[in-house]
């Protein structure tokens, strides 16, 4: 009995795998023996693959790209959370400038310190006078005396923003506000402590900006006004001008190899005027310049790096739709 070459060949992978019974195999063989073109086929039936598919690497892609998107999602996450928190605490824990309140600061008068009264290094042991003082000190350009002015404060006073002025004939005004993290502070609490300043000032005047309270002393002529700080204008306007001339040249130049360095440019300005306006709004003067400016920049460099992320998350979206 001879198999016609369609069997034979529909029999080949069973015999190259050795699966076939004995005397079907005598019969492939004998087929093969006088057909060159089954035994061709043969051949290339036991010939391994040159370029066998790799089916794990797919799957290992898929993992990866999960990974990287789960990452991406737990950045996002957590620095919006912290943006967030950030933002909360500082808007509602703040220092806040308190203005006058009868009670919150009561001059009890000028007192004379005796020696041991003091500190060993609140005294310069050669000349025996002051070199520091406690809570407060103003920075007057004249030799410390034993002599300092005692404040009862209201125990919601968190510190004192200070400023001197010298007016024209040499009196020192001390123009102090206190400070307070305190929400609640239109409640004053029952508790006083004690503050002294160093030396004791010509005059004495609390509010640094309209309506003041003259607390000790004369007060300067004309008046005095202490301006808040202007620098976060500045660089709010130098941030929106950036963002604009870099927003512009990135988008002429959207399809050149190194645009994404335009991009990341763009992103720093942008995230300085948004970190900007959710801490202080359209607020730009500040009392408390380098606390304000080291909070804007912190929360400005979590925006960067959310809207980098945000970014990347578009682009892979995009290319996996197309």
């Amino acid at each position: 009995m001879k198999l016609p070459c369609a069997v034979t060949r529909d029999l080949l992978p069973l015999y190259a795998e050795n699966m076939v019974e004995q005397e079907t195999k005598v019969l492939i063989e004998e087929h093969l023996n006088e057909c060159d073109a089954c035994k061709k086929k043969l051949s290339e039936t036991n010939a391994p693959a040159e370029n066998p598919i790799d089916t794990a690497k797919p799957l290992q892609n898929l993992k990866k790209q999960i990974r990287k998107k789960r990452f991406y999602a737990a950045a996002m996450a957590a620095l919006i959370v912290f943006v967030g928190v950030y933002t909360y605490f500082f808007r509602t824990m703040a220092i806040q400038l308190l203005p006058w309140q009868d009670g919150l600061i009561e001059v009890v008068g000028v007192k004379t310190y005796q020696p041991e009264d003091l500190a060993d290094d609140e005294r310069d042991t050669e000349t025996g006078e002051f070199v520091t003082s406690s809570p407060t000190t103003a920075p007057y350009p004249a030799k410390l005396k034993d002599e300092g002015l005692v404040l009862n404060v209201n125990s919601i006073v968190n510190g004192f923003e200070e400023h001197i002025v010298v007016d024209d004939d040499g009196t020192h005004t001390l123009f102090i506000q206190a400070l307070c993290t305190n929400q609640h502070s239109d409640n004053l609490a029952q508790s006083y402590y004690e503050s002294t300043i160093f030396p004791v000032p010509d005059c004495l005047i609390y509010g640094l900006e309209q309506p003041q309270t003259i607390l000790w002393g004369t007060p300067m002529k004309g008046g005095a006004e202490i301006l808040p700080r202007l620098a976060l204008a500045y660089y709010l306007v130098m941030a929106l001008v950036i963002a604009g001339a870099c927003g512009l040249i990135w988008g002429m130049l959207r399809n050149w190899t190194y645009s994404w360095i335009l991009r990341q440019l763009f992103f720093v300005p942008v995230s300085y005027i948004l970190s900007h306006l959710l801490l202080k709004g359209m607020k730009t003067t500040s009392f408390f310049m380098e606390r304000d400016l080291l909070s804007i920049l912190l929360v400005a460099l979590a925006i960067y790096a959310l809207l980098t992320i945000a970014w990347r998350m578009f682009l892979e979206r995009f290319k996996s739709d197309i």
